[in-house]
């Protein structure tokens, strides 16, 4: 699902962040928190296959990649990005939600918080 955005946005010297999470829950509460900020142009895409051409058409300076996501996962969709031409040099970072029991419990003890 591409978020739609208008050229007036476009021509705005805020940075553009591509948020590609195949979970629309979170896609859309990372979006509405980074928009409520005033500081960003984001755009969420729902669908594995089609980050790329959304990419292209949203020209980010960020890419937020969900790392595991049914159709492709982030490491294929990071590669295409990277081939790209019209995208070369875009930062991408990784999110997930997995986190094992044994790696949630060796971060409650190092920054005694959690989240359980």
């Amino acid at each position: 699902m591409i978020t739609p955005f208008t050229p007036a946005i476009r021509d705005t010297n805020k940075p553009r962040i591509l948020i590609v999470d195949d979970n629309p829950r979170f896609s859309h509460s990372a979006r509405l928190i980074l928009q409520e900020s005033g500081q960003y142009v984001v755009c969420e895409e729902n669908d594995a296959a089609s980050a790329v051409e959304t990419a292209r058409s949203f020209r980010p300076d960020l890419i937020l990649l969900d790392l595991v996501m049914p159709q492709l996962d982030g490491a294929e969709v990071a590669a295409q990005v990277e081939s790209d031409w019209a995208l070369l040099g875009v930062p991408i970072v990784f999110v997930t939600g997995l986190v094992t029991r044994d790696g949630r419990d060796r971060r409650c003890h190092r920054r005694h918080t959690c989240w359980r």
